[in-house]
């Protein structure tokens, strides 16, 4: 570590910061609406709002590098090492794979058979199966059978590239983390304002960062570009005071309103996360508070669940003949009441659970002692060689062998 870096603090003992569990929860739920005005438009006065909820989405990855530098940034202060980058990689999958892989296994049954008829999927699942399941599918690859899922492929890559990314944003001196910083936004940027074949959309009547389509490498980057914010966010969080949540978050919500804010959101969320990294002020206390801290709980679920839920209800249930004749707008209440109530199923008796059992088998695994080491290296290779060389018996002995032999007799009489 070079000695400019020696004055970047260690990153403080991680703890969970409540107000950005809260946080998260809220995002997850205006992902759910989003979705839900994507298959019935919303009244004229809250859809502008309700549009950009795909923005929701950086605020996870500008969230997630936050967290990341927070809990894992210590592993890699002195550099790569490959013993803690598997454990990294170990404790990541611990927390997303086991739900993941499930909703992944559900939704490729359930689109080829019971709703095969009414669900759109421009992929063939068995092709794009193993891209899903490896996670690598939106490296342009395959499309998502989660469509949700896009985000998590793309973060996955932003796991795999957390050595290099750390060590710029928190080891070395800050002005390289600046410099990355700039060249984050000049990524967002260019996804935002570039060619089309960056998006794989004219950004007509879509948001610039509305990027999730598999063949475009902007769906990537803006995943890379956000979660680097991230974690420089972590390093310099002691210069936004708490306080600063008050302004933030408000400007937040009105560039909410306007699809052309989207890269100035992206600063605004970074600022908004600093401050309430604090878990202080009247904006941390609220989002603290137990029903909101409770869907930041469920959150992950939620955002794997709601997508099918949504379909079902909105493209298969009126195909069916059992919509019940309700307003389109009452079932969107129904999806997101069975969507949380799904989700709260799925975290409590088998997200979190398969978790745990997953922390347990790595801590297990990393406290047993490895089949190939170098004791039980000599202890095999002493064992074939006792096996391989086979004794010589009297007659095969030379004259030479006998000789010391019987010298040795004479020098050493049996008592």
């Amino acid at each position: 570590m070079t000695p400019a870096a020696s004055l970047t603090p260690a990153p403080k003992k991680p703890a969970e910061i409540r107000a950005l569990t809260g946080l998260r929860g809220i995002a997850a739920l205006y992902v759910v609406f989003f979705h839900a005005n994507g298959l019935h438009a919303f009244p004229m006065a809250v859809r502008p709002f309700v549009s950009h909820g795909y923005m929701a989405v950086d605020l996870f990855f500008i969230l997630s590098g936050f967290v990341m530098a927070m809990t894992y940034g210590g592993l890699f202060e002195n550099g790569f090492d490959l013993k803690n980058f598997k454990k990294f990689l170990l404790l990541r999958l611990a927390r997303i794979y086991p739900l993941y892989i499930l909703m992944t296994v559900i939704t490729a049954v359930m689109i080829t058979t019971v709703l095969s008829d009414t669900y759109r999927f421009d992929d063939n699942v068995l092709r794009a199966l193993p891209f899903n399941i490896t996670m690598s599918h939106v490296w342009g690859l395959a499309y998502s059978i989660v469509p949700p899922s896009w985000s998590i492929s793309t973060e996955w890559a932003a796991y795999l590239l957390f050595p290099v990314s750390i060590l710029l944003a928190l080891w070395l001196p800050r002005r390289y983390a600046l410099l990355g910083v700039v060249a984050a936004f000049g990524i967002l940027i260019a996804v935002a304002y570039g060619p089309q074949w960056m998006t794989h959309h004219p950004h007509r009547g879509i948001g610039r960062l509305d990027v999730v389509h598999s063949y475009a490498p902007g769906t990537t980057l803006r995943c890379l570009a956000g979660f680097y914010i991230g974690l420089v966010a972590f390093r310099f969080k002691d210069l936004v005071p708490a306080r600063a949540a008050g302004l933030f978050l408000p400007l937040a919500l009105f560039l909410l309103c306007y699809k052309s804010n989207d890269v100035w959101l992206v600063a605004v969320f970074a600022g908004l996360i600093m401050s309430l990294s604090h878990d202080e002020g009247a904006i941390a206390r609220l989002l603290q508070n137990r029903v909101v801290y409770w869907l930041g709980l469920v959150s992950f679920a939620l955002y794997l669940v709601h997508d099918l839920v949504q379909k079902i209800i909105f493209k298969s249930l009126p195909v069916w003949g059992a919509d019940l004749g309700l307003s389109k707008m009452t079932w969107v209440f129904v999806s997101v009441a069975l969507s949380l109530g799904i989700a709260a199923l799925a975290h409590y008796y088998y997200e979190k659970p398969s978790r745990v059992w997953a922390r347990n088998l790595i801590k297990a695994l990393e406290n047993h002692a490895p089949v190939f080491s170098r004791a039980n290296y000599v202890k095999l290779a002493n064992y074939v060689r006792s096996v391989a060389v086979r004794p010589t018996t009297p007659a095969e002995e030379s004259p030479e062998r006998v000789r010391m032999k019987a010298h040795q007799r004479f020098l050493n009489p049996p008592q």
